[in-house]
């Protein structure tokens, strides 16, 4: 049945009346993610839990546990001001050392924290912060950027996201 359908065009093709193909104009579909001249830091902002200054590395756990696709843990004091940031790898990293969560469990989490995180205001530029970032020491090179509105907590942008300029 096919052969059949095949045989004519096979013919055509044999007598060179086969017409020539046209160039077909594909059209361009728009990339999903904006420009970056246009990209904002809240188009790369993601949510992220909190924890305070008082809280302990136990309780930070359970936050942790709560919010298990966190990359981080923003630590803010009593004003929801962020004064640290818990990157959750390196947290596990630590407490399940020689000393293991024994060692921390009472412990307040500003003695794990990243004291002096990168904190940004949220209509800094994409660009100068993707540069701030990349300045950071290299231990510190993939900690989540803490985004602010007039000094309180909005959410964190990811260094995955800045890097590639998109919600990963």
């Amino acid at each position: 049945m096919i052969s059949q359908m095949l045989k004519p065009l096979l013919r055509q093709a044999r007598t060179n009346e086969a017409t020539s193909l046209q160039a077909v104009a594909i059209p361009s579909f728009p990339d999903s993610r904006p420009p970056e001249d246009t990209l904002t830091l809240t188009d790369l902002l993601r949510s992220a839990p909190q924890v305070t200054t008082k809280q302990t590395c136990e309780q930070t756990l359970k936050v942790m546990s709560s919010y298990p696709e966190a990359e981080s843990i923003v630590v803010c004091d009593k004003h929801n001001h962020p004064v640290g940031i818990v990157m959750c790898a390196r947290f596990f990293f630590r407490v399940n050392r020689r000393s293991g969560m024994d060692g921390f469990q009472m412990q307040r989490i500003v003695k794990l924290m990243t004291q002096k995180p990168l904190i940004v205001d949220v209509h800094h530029n994409v660009t100068d912060v993707q540069q701030l970032a990349e300045q950071r020491a290299e231990y510190f090179r993939n900690d989540s950027v803490i985004v602010t509105d007039q000094d309180h907590l909005v959410g964190i942008v990811t260094a995955n996201d800045l890097r590639y300029g998109y919600r990963s």
